[in-house]
């Protein structure tokens, strides 16, 4: 095992979107600086073993702190959706000179705890995905420099199944088999 208590403490919301490293790969989007996102996500909540929710790696910018009572009932709306196959949209890709990441369109349902829902594609060597939700605050926000997006002519649909990661239990499989 081993690794900070700190750390393992964190427990996800998600939807697993494997279909999109697919895309990223196969297509030469990004940069051949950049390191591809192994496991494609949009990550919808996360929170700390006391329950409160936590702001992106990279700073507070990305997810509000939310009170309380809102991740409570963010937390019930997922819980009743896990393991569901859930349809988002991808809207636009964003890439900057540290991350690439897809903007998502997600159904009304489903709640987020960032300002723009996105999954990252990929980053350079060293840098943690969690710069994707302030880059893309700050194209919301009206930054333009340093940063290339590409709108998708029409949004693509991508289907994904909304899981929980705690350290607490293990995560529920439909019949797939052990993990090594």
């Amino acid at each position: 095992g081993g690794g900070s208590p700190a750390a393992t403490a964190i427990s996800v919301w998600k939807i697993d979107l494997p279909e999109v490293a697919g895309v990223v790969t196969q297509r030469g989007i990004l940069p051949t600086t950049f390191v591809p996102m192994e496991h494609t996500h949009c990550v919808l909540l996360r929170v700390n073993a006391d329950g409160t929710a936590i702001p992106d790696e990279a700073g507070d910018s990305g997810a509000p702190l939310l009170s309380a009572e809102r991740v409570a009932a963010m937390r019930d709306a997922l819980e009743a959706l896990e393991g569901e196959e859930i349809e988002v949209r991808m809207t636009e890709i964003v890439i900057e000179e540290s991350v690439a990441c897809a903007i998502v369109e997600l159904p009304p349902i489903v709640p987020c705890a960032f300002k723009v829902p996105h999954v990252t594609l990929g980053t350079k060597m060293g840098v943690s995905p969690g710069v994707a939700a302030r880059l893309l605050e700050e194209v919301r926000g009206g930054r333009t420099g340093g940063v290339t997006c590409i709108k998708l002519p029409k949004p693509r649909p991508l289907s994904g199944r909304l899981v929980f990661e705690s350290p607490g239990r293990p995560p529920r499989n439909e019949g797939t088999g052990s993990v090594a």
